[in-house]
């Protein structure tokens, strides 16, 4: 990964994580030309959108998401 070759491609990335900070990964080598900027890349914290789904897509009230929440069947990661 430190080779300058895959640097100055950008095929090593420098992410970061709202947990473990900033650390870097293997990119994509690839490049297309509908994509010149390389996207964003942050994964959401467990749960994160557990609340937004349940409700947008399955029509859950926000007490029966509650409700889940406290008996354990949706775990969130603290933020």
């Amino acid at each position: 990964m430190a080779h300058p070759h895959l640097r100055e491609r950008r095929t090593v990335r420098k992410v970061h994580d709202r947990l473990l900070g900033d650390f870097e990964v293997p990119g994509f080598p690839l490049r297309f030309s509908a994509f010149p900027e390389l996207l964003e890349l942050e994964a959401p914290l467990l749960g994160e959108h557990n609340g937004r789904i349940l409700s947008s897509y399955l029509g859950y009230a926000p007490g029966d998401i509650d409700r889940l929440e406290r008996e354990g069947v949706l775990i969130s990661q603290p933020r």
